[in-house]
């Protein structure tokens, strides 16, 4: 029997394969994917995945990190990450676009395997799946947001929560961290900015 996290992935590849097409003709390579701002959810978990993270602008869609990363759980079929993806409309309210809910290691190898190798090479680690819990310091670190197999997003303004979720007996769960990013989708632009520092919770 086919498992739920497969099922998910098949459904999402059928609608990005049916979608995605007409976006990607219409945007190419011509857009960013932009993070404005990093902060913890308001029910947050026991763990900050970021905690102690200052950010620098590098320019207009890149910055510089120092903090510490913490998965706050050994990566395996334990657990489980939910992305929420929203765009932010005319009126200022947000839209659901995406809410999936993958064990962590389908995730990241399918949809994040180039930012979470940035990562392990930053780390002095090697990027395996399942692997003991993982903590790491960063320091001014360029994350490489170059997202795998997702399908081409509209431009505009995102609201995103990530949300690690660890697998407890009788189907329960225990959030061990939730992070929420502000960010967007915008056309390129081949004029850097200077860099800017600056600090964010």
């Amino acid at each position: 029997m086919i498992s739920l996290s497969k099922l998910a992935l098949i459904v999402f590849y059928l609608i990005a394969d049916l979608y995605a097409v007409s976006i990607l003709n219409d945007l190419g390579p011509n857009y960013d994917v932009v993070f404005y701002k990093f902060e913890q959810c308001d029910k947050r978990g026991k763990v900050d995945f970021l905690s102690n993270l200052k950010v620098g602008k590098l320019n207009r869609t890149h910055h510089i990190y120092t903090g510490i990363m913490d998965t706050g759980a050994d990566v395996d079929n334990k657990l489980k990450v939910q992305v929420i993806a929203a765009v932010k409309s005319s009126s200022g309210r947000y839209s659901t676009l995406i809410d999936m809910k993958l064990k962590a290691c389908d995730m990241v190898m399918t949809f994040g395997r180039d930012i979470f190798q940035s990562l392990a090479d930053n780390c002095n680690e090697t990027l395996v799946c399942p692997k003991k819990r993982t903590r790491c310091d960063l320091k001014d670190f360029i994350i490489n947001f170059n997202f795998n197999n997702l399908p081409v997003m509209p431009y505009g303004d995102y609201r995103v929560e990530v949300i690690l979720l660890k697998m407890l007996p009788y189907a329960m769960e225990e959030k061990i961290s939730c992070l929420m990013v502000f960010g967007g989708v915008v056309k390129r632009q081949s004029n850097p900015r200077s860099k800017n520092k600056k600090n964010m919770n």
